[in-house]
């Protein structure tokens, strides 16, 4: 996501946190610090209020890293990869390379969430019941009860609202594992539940009328225009994901070898970074060049790993050092569908994607940026859409693959 930047690394996964976090997290403390604590323990100094409430505002933003952890965990389990976790100003998000292989893995992973959600609202409520009864032996526990007391039910009431069968919620996920498992429709599925997650976020859009213009007693501004975001953010995600199915059934069947470039330079290992600098980069402003090694592809060269060698090394740094290994990289076939291109390319920020048959590259795909189709030789590659969610992206690369293919076939 735009504006995130990378926080921590668990299990392999990058933890990413959005600009956005930081107002959602002053929030917290704010609401905590100046209402709810000072409400329930009035004895508290102004100082102890801040610092226990910003310990509970850090708290609930990890057991929302563990809700998303969850999800990621268990996709990882069904060979899905996950690229990274970011919280942003709603909550978290996985960000995954693909879509759920089956309905059993979709219910699974979407269940997890909140799954771990009940679990850690179920400890936390006990944990403030325990400290509540043994407050005499231990005066300390009322922080850790009260640190507790707000964990426990606020992650209930997430589990809760994250089951609401609405698409992109985890409970829309759950109905469109049902409906793709009873029916065998996975397109079908996904359209009912994000017709369903069009419909939530227009009740939560009428709750949030009713609160700002006072329809349900006095007047909750502040309360009404949060729930407005949350029902804007959800009808906008329902509806993407509506146009994502229709553009996926136009690209269906369009193959990445009708839309690569086979027309691209290479390069092979042990030049250095000055020559292929001088050479390639600089007159034919390239961006990624394949590195090959007989007719095997041994790795990929980007923009970005140049900038990491310092100029006085350009003339001693060998490109081998510095390149993606072919392992490492995420590949495409000539055969495979051009759907199948779009998710692997979603978990990646590399420019283009090696199209291989067997270890031999025999064209490169470039669905960031122009028209896959129109890659020329020396052409540059165009950097990302930069300020775009993945999957705005990931819907204008089919809009525009999509129309030029139809206008192709006529």
């Amino acid at each position: 996501m735009p504006g995130s930047v990378r926080v921590a690394r668990l299990f392999g996964i990058d933890v990413r946190i959005h600009v956005s976090w930081l107002l959602i997290f002053f929030l917290v403390v704010i609401s905590l610090a100046d209402t709810i604590y000072p409400a329930s323990f009035p004895a508290w100094s102004r100082q102890k209020t801040f610092i226990v409430a910003a310990v509970t505002a850090f708290f609930f933003f990890a057991s929302v890293l563990a809700h998303e952890l969850a999800h990621s965990l268990v996709a990882r389990r069904f060979r899905m990869s996950v690229s990274s976790i970011t919280l942003f100003l709603l909550g978290g998000v996985a960000n995954l390379t693909r879509e759920p292989p089956s309905a059993r893995a979709e219910f699974f992973m979407a269940a997890a969430g909140p799954a771990t959600s009940v679990a850690i609202g179920v400890i936390g409520v006990a944990v403030a019941q325990l400290a509540e009864t043994s407050l005499h032996e231990a005066p300390w526990l009322q922080t850790v009860g009260a640190v507790a007391g707000y964990l426990g039910p606020i992650n209930l009431l997430l589990a809760v609202f994250n089951l609401i069968p609405g698409f992109p919620l985890d409970g829309g996920r759950v109905l469109r594992s049902i409906i793709w498992s009873i029916s065998g429709d996975r397109v079908r599925a996904t359209r009912i539940a994000a017709r369903g997650g069009q419909l939530i976020a227009g009740l939560i859009l009428l709750l949030a009328g009713g609160l700002v213009f006072g329809l349900f007693g006095e007047r909750e501004v502040t309360t009404g225009l949060w729930y407005g975001l949350i029902a804007y953010f959800l009808y906008n995600a329902a509806s993407s994901t509506l146009q994502q199915e229709r553009l996926s059934s136009v690209v269906g069947t369009v193959r990445v070898g009708q839309l690569m470039t086979t027309d691209f330079r290479t390069t092979t290992t042990g030049m250095t970074v000055g020559s292929l600098i001088r050479d390639l980069v600089l007159p034919l402003n390239l961006r990624a060049i394949p590195v090959i090694v007989g007719d095997r592809m041994a790795g990929l060269v980007t923009i970005g790993d140049l900038r990491k060698v310092e100029q006085d090394q350009w003339a001693t740094t060998p490109i081998d050092a510095i390149m993606t290994p072919a392992s490492d990289l995420p590949a495409v076939s000539p055969d495979d569908n051009l759907t199948v291109a779009l998710e692997r390319f979603a978990g990646t920020e590399l420019p283009l994607l090696p199209v291989m048959r067997g270890p031999t590259l025999v064209g490169l795909s470039r669905p960031r940026g122009a028209s896959l189709s129109d890659t020329a030789a020396g052409a540059p590659i165009a950097r990302g859409l930069a300020g775009i969610p993945r999957f705005g992206r990931r819907l204008r690369m089919m809009v525009r693959v999509g129309i030029r293919f139809r206008a192709d076939r006529r």
